[in-house]
């Protein structure tokens, strides 16, 4: 998040999923643009690809309605995206568009 120029967390690095959630909602509050939550399992396209942990994507699934999930699909309350799709980055562009107008 610092990456894309947010604002530091005035408590250090959040450590806990709790604390992401405050950086993450208070991040949403503050920025004039809407701010989107992507995860990525990087090894999904790997022989061996590890995934998510199942307690990751509970705690993650609380968070709002503009975080998604590339990963292959996972019965998880969020929005999901498959890594092997030829049109993933159309598919999240979609979707970013279709939450952002709601």
């Amino acid at each position: 998040m610092q990456n894309q120029n947010c604002p530091e967390w005035q408590n250090g690095y959040p450590d806990t999923m709790q604390k992401l959630k405050l950086y993450w909602n208070s991040l949403r509050r503050q920025s004039e643009i809407p701010l989107f939550f992507i995860c990525y399992d990087s090894t999904a396209l790997s022989v061996t690809p590890t995934g998510f942990s199942a307690p990751f994507l509970k705690a993650l699934s609380k968070f709002d309605r503009a975080t998604c999930i590339v990963c292959e699909t996972e019965d998880i309350p969020l929005q999901t995206f498959s890594p092997s799709r030829p049109d993933l980055v159309e598919e999240i562009v979609k979707w970013i568009k279709a939450d952002w107008n709601n």
